[in-house]
């Protein structure tokens, strides 16, 4: 009984909400009037008026077309070059017929094609010589013009009065006394219309030449205004005439359809007194427990009433819509061909949401009722959440704000794509609506809520700037922010590879000095001990020569030394200038290889070249770059295990020059590749190899300064340089 009382309780609601909806979409259309001031009779009468107006009252004639048939100079200009200039049209002619005449066999055949193409040569001649003769020509087009258009408005005409028959009308030109009538206009009428003088239309007629004519000689538009001030009369729909049209039947169903919606609008008071008296409705029988109040309760209660409107709305253009289809009920007594059970589909779709969103209301309302504290409301509420991510959004001032004008653009971007794209209507809005509810709230709070963690993670970087180092920042999912603070993480382990990396700096500072003291310490002390020996006076001639030339070498192996550390250091320190020039690298290399090819051989190792045959240009200086080269060379010469290969390339490469040397070790690389570039290091950790230990820190200092790149890789025993540096093309 009680399901049966709800039940009943929502029909008569939806009833209810169905007379108001009448009311407000069509009350203004169909309560206390006819068909005969509706808009779409309206519109008709409209058209028929300007089309008696047009072909009837006052159409065009041949006097109102004479300046149509005037020719100017232009015009004669336009026609005689249409097609371009004399000799052009000459020529133009004369190739159309070419061919035929050189197919033709018949001797009277070929001479009527040539007469054919002389006349219309002459033609185009006399286009040119006389502008009488071109004005004929068009004076003959445009009367030929002006007869289209007059016999176009004589079947206008025709089709107007066909068209029409249901009206009669009576007009007068109260300045020339001239009458235009079609049956009695004083017989009873269902609608009749008077007209002044001064009330009818200025009509305008425009002629195209071009539409008529379709050549391309004729393209100008002439205006022609038609005044219909003078006239005066009415036109009127005789109650005889109406079995004869389709008003009869328009105004059978207009009546049908407007006492349709004065029995909902009846249905609706009878409802509405009803629910307020026998059938009171209660929140009780709402309040039941189900899958889908649990939704509801778990969302925010903003969220909620998001909701509830938008299935409210949606409701409402159902039931708008199954009120509009009830304008085809009267055809259902007229034509058995309406079919109605779409609209019944929907009326059914209507009613179950008009149901959901009745639930709906009575759950946000109780929901709000119960909810007495509003600060704890408030923290339910998208919107206060949304609030708090925009706090935090905004705790990085800068950010905050540049993040809220790209979101302000993006949304009024997409708020006017929206009113460009869709018409101004209920479905518009509804769309605009749901995109904002589903996609961009969501979005916007997501957004702030990214911001207000990149926010947290900028405060914690700038702690551990400050070497203060924190907690681990919690990761959350697998965003690129996440990944940053899974970054910032790892920065622990990062400052362990730092402590790493200055202990490692700290070694090959107290090698370098150590390698530095004996480099320079042994030609020092060949250089102290062998002037000591010089000193004995009873030494002989030879051997004072033999301890003359250690001294000359030793003092040359200072001097390099010397020299090649000064070299470094100033590279080291930026002071040093270079002084770039267009070289061939290809040129140079074979130069630099030239030079040392007897040094390979009596090294017994078999060098191996590999240059390209084009030449490879670079913006270096020449000499320094010899330098990075006779380095390279030297160094794989002194430290390749005797017997084996040395590979010497020079390609380009993705528009850069690359130089490789590669070589197998006579002694086994122990050292980092990256510390063999580090001053005074030598593969030769005993340091028994002549060299300063200086010649790949040499060239990488000069590659930097070239804006290059040298690689060192060690693989085994195998040693391998790559240098490469920007081309020229």
């Amino acid at each position: 009984m009680k399901k049966s009382k709800l039940h009943l309780q929502l029909v008569l609601m939806f009833i209810v909400t169905m007379a108001v909806l009448v009311v407000f979409s069509q009350g203004g259309r169909y309560f206390g009037k006819s068909y005969y001031e509706t808009n779409s009779f309206d519109s008709e009468s409209e058209s028929f008026t300007s089309e008696l107006s047009r072909y009837v009252l006052n159409p065009l004639t041949e006097e109102d077309l004479k300046e149509v048939l005037i020719v100017n100079d232009d015009e004669v200009e336009h026609y005689r070059t249409y097609y371009g200039s004399l000799a052009e049209q000459i020529q133009n002619i004369k190739d159309q017929y070419a061919g035929d005449l050189d197919a033709a066999q018949d001797a009277d055949v070929k001479q009527a094609l040539e007469q054919e193409r002389d006349a219309k040569i002459e033609d185009i001649k006399k286009n040119f010589e006389d502008d009488e003769y071109v004005k004929s020509k068009i004076v003959t087009m445009k009367q030929k013009v002006v007869k289209e258009v007059l016999e176009e408005q004589n079947r206008n005409k025709k089709e107007f009065l066909n068209g029409y028959k249901n009206y009669a009308y009576q007009f007068q030109n109260e300045k020339t006394g001239e009458s235009f009538s079609k049956g009695d206009v004083s017989k009873s009428s269902v609608y009749k219309d008077k007209f002044e003088a001064g009330d009818l239309p200025v009509v305008t007629h425009h002629i195209n030449l071009y539409e008529y004519e379709h050549i391309g000689y004729l393209d100008k538009t002439y205006t022609i205004e038609k005044d219909l001030a003078d006239y005066s009369g009415m036109f009127t729909i005789p109650k005889s005439l109406l079995a004869k049209t389709d008003y009869g039947e328009n105004s059978l169903v207009f009546e049908i359809t407007k006492y349709i919606y004065y029995l909902i609008l009846l249905l609706g008071i009878l409802s509405f007194v009803l629910l307020m008296s026998k059938l009171e409705p209660s929140k009780k029988p709402f309040l039941i427990d189900s899958q889908l109040r649990q939704f509801m309760e778990r969302l925010p209660i903003d969220v909620a009433i998001a909701v509830t409107v938008l299935v409210a709305y949606i409701a409402m253009l159902f039931i708008e819509s199954i009120i509009g289809s009830m304008q085809l009920l009267p055809y259902l007594f007229l034509d058995s061909h309406v079919n109605i059970f779409g609209d019944i589909l929907v009326l059914f779709i209507g009613y179950g949401l008009f149901i959901v969103s009745v639930y709906f209301v009575v759950w946000v309302w109780e929901r709000i009722r119960l909810q007495a504290d509003l600060d704890k409301l408030w923290q339910e509420t998208f919107l206060s959440k949304l609030v708090n991510a925009s706090i935090a959004m905004f705790e990085n001032r800068s950010m905050g704000l540049q993040s809220l004008i790209l979101l302000l653009v993006v949304y009024l971007g997409g708020f006017g794509l929206a009113v460009v794209t869709l018409s101004a209507s209920g479905e518009a809005f509804l769309l605009y609506v749901m995109l904002f509810v589903l996609f961009f709230m969501p979005a916007l709070f997501i957004f702030m809520r990214r911001i207000g963690y990149l926010n947290r993670i900028m405060r914690h970087t700038e702690d551990m700037a400050y070497g203060r180092l924190t907690n681990d920042l919690k990761v959350k999912g697998k965003s690129p922010l996440a990944k940053h603070a899974e970054n910032l993480n790892g920065l622990r382990e990062g400052v362990r590879t730092s402590i790493q990396e200055q202990a490692k700096s700290e070694r090959l500072k107290t090698e370098l000095i150590t390698n530095v003291s004996h480099d320079l310490r042994t030609p020092l002390t060949s250089i102290i001990t062998y002037t000591d020996l010089l000193k004995n006076p009873d030494i002989s001639e030879e051997e004072r020569k033999k301890y003359i030339a250690i001294l000359d070498a030793k003092s040359s192996r200072l001097k390099t030394l010397i020299e090649d550390l000064f070299e470094v250091s100033k590279m080291a320190s930026g002071n040093i200038e270079i002084s770039k020039q267009r070289i061939d690298l290809a040129q140079l290399l074979k130069q630099a290889v030239g030079e040392h090819e007897e040094d390979y051989a009596a090294a017994h190792l078999d060098l191996r070249v590999n240059i390209s045959e084009q030449p490879i240009f670079a913006y270096v200086d020449g000499q320094k770059w010899w330098r990075v080269i006779d380095n390279l060379i030297v160094n794989a010469r002194k430290y390749s295990l005797e017997g084996t290969r040395v590979y010497v390339n020079l390609k380009m490469n993705a528009g850069n020059a690359e130089l490789t040397v590669k070589n197998v070790a006579k002694y086994e690389l122990h050292e980092d590749a990256s510390e063999l570039i580090e001053r005074f290091k030598r593969a030769d950790t005993s340091r028994h190899t002549e060299g300063s230990g200086l010649g790949l820190a040499i060239s990488q200092s000069i590659v930097d300064l070239h804006g290059g790149s040298m690689d060192v890789a060690v693989d085994g025993d195998l040693f391998k340089v790559t240098v490469t540096v920007r081309a020229d093309k």
